[in-house]
Parts: C-alpha cells; sequence; structure tokens
C-alpha cells in the first residue's frame, strides 16, 4: 500500500471513529430520555444544580429524545461502516459507506434546492412552527421556565426582538395572559440587566422595548448579515463529505485491484 492509501486509511479510521463515538453518545443519551426520562433529568439537575429538564414539557422531552435517536443511530451505523471499512480493507463497506455519504450530501442539495425553491412556503411554515412553540409551551419567567422559554428568552435577548413577527404573538398563549403582561422581560430594553421602564413588560413603547419587531425577521437579517459564516461552514461541510466520498471510493479501488491481479495470475497459469 502507498503512502497515500495509508494516510487515507488512517485519515477515515480517525475521522469515522470521532463521529462513531458521538453518534453511540447522542443515540445513548436519546434512547435513555426515551426510556427513563426521570432519572436522567435528575442527574442533569444534580450535575448543574438545577431543575431545568424536570420543568420542561414532556413532548419536547420526547422530541428530543426522538431526534437523538434518530441522528445518533444515522452517525453509528454510517460511521462504524467508515471506519471498519478503512481498517479491515474491506472494499463492500468502503464502497457503501461510499455511498449512504453520497446520498446524504444528495439529500441536503435537495433539501437547500426545495427550500430556494419552495422559498415562501418554507417561511410560512417555520414561521406557523415558531408560533406554535410560544403559544403552546412559552411560560412565564422564574421557576415555571422551561427550555422553550429559556430559549425564547435568549433569543429575544440578544437578537433585540419580541415574538415571531411581533408582541401579538404572546396574546395566543393562555398560560402567558394570565400573568397580567403584555410582554416578556426578555422584549424590554435593559441596561446592566435591569428594566430601563419597570411598566415596560405591562405597557411596552417603542421607546422602552422592542416591541413590534419579529425575531424571525431579526434572526434573517443576522444570517444575512453572516452570510460569509455560513457559507463558510457550508462549504466546509461539502468539501469534507466529497473529501471522504473521494478516500472512500479510491481505497475501495485500491483494495481490489491487488486482489484482482493475483487472480489474474492464477488464470492464466
Amino acid at each position: 500500500m502507498t503512502c497515500v492509501s495509508q494516510c487515507a486509511k488512517y485519515f477515515l479510521c480517525f475521522f469515522n471513529f470521532v463521529f462513531f463515538i458521538a453518534g453511540g453518545a447522542a443515540l445513548t443519551v436519546g434512547i435513555w430520555l426515551f426510556v427513563d426520562r426521570s432519572s436522567f433529568t435528575n442527574l442533569i439537575g444534580k450535575l448543574d444544580q438545577s431543575d431545568f429538564l424536570n420543568q420542561t414539557d414532556a413532548d419536547v422531552i420526547q422530541m428530543i429524545a426522538y431526534i437523538l435517536i434518530l441522528a445518533g443511530a444515522l452517525t453509528f451505523i454510517i460511521s462504524f461502516l467508515g471506519y471498519c471499512g478503512a481498517m479491515f480493507e474491506s472494499r463492500c463497506l468502503l464502497c457503501v459507506y461510499g455511498i449512504l455519504i453520497l446520498l446524504v450530501l444528495i439529500l441536503e442539495c435537495v433539501v437547500v434546492g426545495l427550500a430556494f425553491g419552495l422559498k415562501g412556503d418554507v417561511e410560512k411554515g417555520t414561521q406557523d412552527f415558531l408560533k406554535s412553540t410560544i403559544a403552546k409551551y412559552y411560560a412565564s419567567s422564574g421557576d415555571k421556565a422551561d427550555t422553550v422559554t429559556v430559549a425564547w428568552d435568549g433569543i429575544m435577548s440578544k437578537l433585540h426582538c419580541c415574538g415571531v413577527e411581533n408582541f401579538r404573538d404572546f396574546s395566543e398563549n393562555r398560560n402567558w395572559t394570565i400573568t397580567g403582561k403584555t410582554v416578556p422581560d426578555a422584549c424590554c430594553i435593559k441596561e446592566n440587566d435591569v428594566l430601563k421602564d419597570p411598566t415596560c413588560p405591562i405597557n411596552p413603547t417603542a421607546s422602552n422595548s422592542y416591541y413590534q419587531t419579529g425575531c424571525y425577521q431579526a434572526m434573517m437579517t443576522a444570517i444575512e448579515e453572516n452570510a460569509a459564516i455560513v457559507i463558510g461552514v457550508a462549504a466546509t461541510l461539502v468539501f469534507v463529505e466529497v473529501l471522504v466520498i473521494i478516500l472512500a471510493l479510491y481505497l475501495a479501488c485500491c483494495y481490489w485491484r491487488p486482489q484482482h491481479g493475483r487472480l489474474g495470475v492464477k488464470v492464466s497459469y
């Protein structure tokens, strides 16, 4: 085996070993959450001294578990095939691995193409989903704060926005409207982490809050402003996937030729 083949082999082994561990970890956590949510959340609570996950809605936890199981299982299986194929010099496993990565790459391209082709429908669907998280899961701050609430508070504070389109999105949440507040504290302008105007949550205005600025548009603006980073990350991901496909098929050819050559010699005799 040449030096190039050796480098390709060990690169694939290392690359897939890392993802094999990551996929196994994600799969383990997903199964643990699905089978016994309470023991996992209690363990996390003891580690970070909080009751964060125990306060999270059961449907959200279940959704997270499904995502972890699916993503972890796919990563685990594909990386396992790649690692074993490279380590044990298996043409069959390397070919299957290369084809699976190629299918993933094609799927990503299809998703991106559909996102651009159906931009209006995608935007509407995304906005509806975000609004549903506010309407169903957003709670008041403090002891009742859950994953969705903390996530939305972080987004609104960071991007200086309020709701998906504007503050009216919170009026769809009965658990929120009974608090008597119009907008969460995260929608209000703060100075040194203190509300600039204490009456803002009840009476938001353009001078004390971001109540008319929607977070969806704010997120789109942030993405556009960081387009170079987004494109760079996407290009890097595509480059790595293409490189892995080439290396896998290259090694498959390297392992195929010597055996075929020896077979030819035997036949000639």
